[in-house]
């Protein structure tokens, strides 16, 4: 869903507050879950990191080239 703000409705702020929701969420309740949705879940935490820091990278790029 984050990906949709980021990508489709280019709400960058939306979408690393989603993002970051997300993550924070889904790293509460990895341990609660079975081996087979642990594989499942840790690799799609791994693109929700990778989201995250090339967003924030971008937003901190576009925030120097606007000084």
């Amino acid at each position: 869903f984050s990906v949709f703000y980021y990508e489709v409705m280019n709400n960058h702020k939306q979408a690393c507050e989603l993002g970051e929701q997300a993550l924070s969420d889904a790293l509460e309740k990895i341990d609660d879950v079975d081996e087979e949705t642990f594989r499942d879940a840790k690799s799609i935490i791994e693109l929700l990191k990778e989201n995250l820091s090339l967003w924030k990278e971008e937003e901190e790029n576009q925030a120097v080239e606007d000084l």
